[in-house]
């Protein structure tokens, strides 16, 4: 007897769709096979897809406030004009009931664990807390040269994780990037980092300008400078990667550190579009996420797992560029790997984040191939179930744990004070 049992669903196994029964123990998945199974709690699966969960690589999850704030302008512009001025207004509760927001919408599209890089995180920590979420926390830090902000910055760092870090909550250092984090302040973090056996994210070559302005200041770019400080080893998961050289792909590869790419805002703020099949080829580990909701402007996975096959094929003029199940793997193992979480995938061992889709929905019939029908005709609004941890966070599209109707009254109360800027 299995504490869940998820019965005769078409399940994502080793890369194909197979009709199995799951079985799990505790927070852990303890079976998958065809034997007929039985479980405290039973979910009867038949007609519907049954994949690991999804896992949303980068977000600035309270940004959900500024969803539609600043729009149709370039990244430094948006970040110097709007969002940081608007972010200045920010207060721990805001972020709270931002974060809630952004999880309840992960929850309802398929993501079972997340990255977070902001401020206020301890709110964002209490926020996964009581909604059951997964999630890698970090403080978003940025020294601007400053050897003071440095300390302190640090300092600040250090106590999230020291307070956060753990099996469902994993806390790491967050430096903001290269451009906003002196090359000192990043080796303090790297060394940091080491002694206390935690990973690091980083936002890398965003855009051109960014880059360009980089290597006037520093003769090398961004990931050339990093790997010559030895900033960069597998713990590290860097977001974006747009504007890479050859040789910095082939360093990102020899030092085993993931990209988390975010193609919807890429493209949104214009940024680029990366170069993703020359990082697969090269054997970097990549996966995916969303950003932040003010420039994306969803935490919907699905889209970014069709857009990521889409882009490299015209970026490649190759139909076959990159495949469809190649994508998928990105949204799932690819994102619990580059973080060191056991999950991702359905298989006896790992750690139950698992979502069902209906695959009765309009969009899916007929599918002659269920890997196509999820990386390209999936909307997110096909999810029923998510799972986390062995606990189900959304049945037959309820939300269990938060309250929906309380997060939207909260955040439109938080949003009148945004209105003058």
């Amino acid at each position: 007897m299995y504490d869940l049992a998820i019965k005769d669903g078409l399940c994502y196994i080793n890369g194909e769709f197979k009709r199995a029964n799951i079985g799990i123990t505790e927070n852990r998945i303890t079976y998958v096979g065809s034997d007929n199974i039985h479980g405290e709690v039973e979910i009867k699966a038949r007609g519907s897809f049954v994949l690991p969960g999804l896992f949303n690589a980068h977000t600035h999850l309270a940004m959900s406030l500024f969803r539609g704030f600043a729009e149709d302008m370039p990244l430094l512009e948006w970040l110097k004009t709007k969002i940081w001025k608007v972010e200045r207004l920010l207060e721990p509760k805001d972020v709270y009931w931002g974060s809630m927001l952004g999880i309840a919408e992960m929850i309802k599209t398929g993501t079972t664990c997340f990255s977070d890089l902001y401020i206020h995180m301890d709110e964002v920590a209490r926020a996964c807390e009581e909604s059951g979420m997964r999630a890698v926390l970090c403080y978003g830090m940025a020294d601007r040269g400053s050897e003071e902000r440095a300390k302190e910055e640090l300092k600040i760092g250090e106590k999230f994780i020291e307070r956060w870090n753990g099996e469902k909550i994993k806390a790491v250092f967050g430096p903001h990037a290269p451009y906003t984090c002196s090359l000192e302040f990043l080796s303090q973090i790297r060394e940091r980092a080491d002694e206390l056996n935690v990973g690091i994210h980083i936002h890398v070559s965003e855009t051109k300008e960014e880059v360009e302005n980089f290597i006037k200041a520093n003769s090398k770019p961004p990931v050339e400078k990093l790997d010559e400080i030895g900033f960069l080893k597998e713990d590290v998961v860097i977001a974006h990667g747009i504007w890479l050289n050859d040789k910095e792909i082939d360093i990102l590869a020899k030092r085993k550190v993931s990209v988390a790419h975010n193609p919807v805002s890429n493209l949104k703020l214009a940024s680029g579009i990366a170069r993703v099949v020359d990082m697969v080829k090269a054997g970097v580990n990549v996966c995916l996420g969303t950003d932040g909701a003010a420039s994306n402007n969803t935490y919907n996975l699905f889209e970014e797992i069709k857009l990521t096959s889409l882009l490299q094929k015209i970026k490649l003029m190759k139909a076959d560029a990159l495949k469809a199940r190649d994508a998928l793997d990105m949204a799932c193992k690819n994102g619990y790997r580059a973080y060191g979480i056991d999950g991702g995938e359905i298989k006896e061992g790992k750690l139950a984040d698992i979502i069902i889709l209906d695959s009765k929905r309009l969009n899916f019939i007929p599918a002659y191939n269920p890997v196509y029908s999820i990386v390209y005709s999936t909307t997110g609004c096909e999810v029923t179930h998510t799972i986390v941890d062995g606990k189900i966070l959304m049945e037959d599209k309820e939300l269990l744990t938060v309250d929906e109707d309380r997060i939207r009254d909260k955040v439109e109360k938080i949003i009148e004070k945004f209105a003058t800027i």
